[in-house]
């Protein structure tokens, strides 16, 4: 078991998992083949896993069916929704945060590789960093947002 750069999440058997007092529901999203696969990993209640089409769609389906969930509980306040996004390999080793912005959304690697990309959708981000980068088949995406965010409690 590895300590993440998250707090409060390590990551276990391929899989981000909470530890200490916040929960954490993870959406890992990877691309098998032409659709993209959701996994839901949680010791909290989640949805269905799902294969969908495109990216953008797919993470707006994931969401809708997530805050359905928790909106209006007294659980949306303690949670995090995590998505752990896969678009190359499995097995990626460096990290990418992805951060919601007015115009769409940016990546950073707070690991060192100076890396700063933005994108109008989560599919021009994914192309983007992986113009951007060495080599963008050991790359992941992830972005955390507090439930409240998308289910207010």
């Amino acid at each position: 078991m590895a300590s993440g750069v998250y707090p409060n999440t390590v990551f276990l058997s391929g899989k981000f998992a909470s530890v200490g007092a916040d929960k954490l529901v993870t959406c890992i999203v990877r691309l098998e083949r032409d659709a993209w696969r959701v996994t839901w990993v949680s010791d909290e209640p989640t949805p269905r896993d799902f294969k969908g089409g495109r990216l953008n769609k797919t993470i707006d389906r994931a969401t809708r069916e997530i805050s359905a969930m928790y909106t209006g509980t007294p659980a949306a306040t303690e949670t995090e929704l995590q998505f752990a996004i896969y678009p190359f390999s499995d097995h990626a080793s460096t990290i990418l945060d992805v951060e919601r912005h007015p115009d769409g959304f940016a990546v950073s690697n707070p690991v060192g590789t100076g890396l700063a990309v933005q994108g109008g959708s989560l599919e021009s981000l994914v192309e983007h960093a992986s113009a951007s980068l060495a080599n963008h088949q050991d790359a992941m995406f992830n972005w955390v947002v507090p439930m409240t965010d998308i289910a207010p409690g």
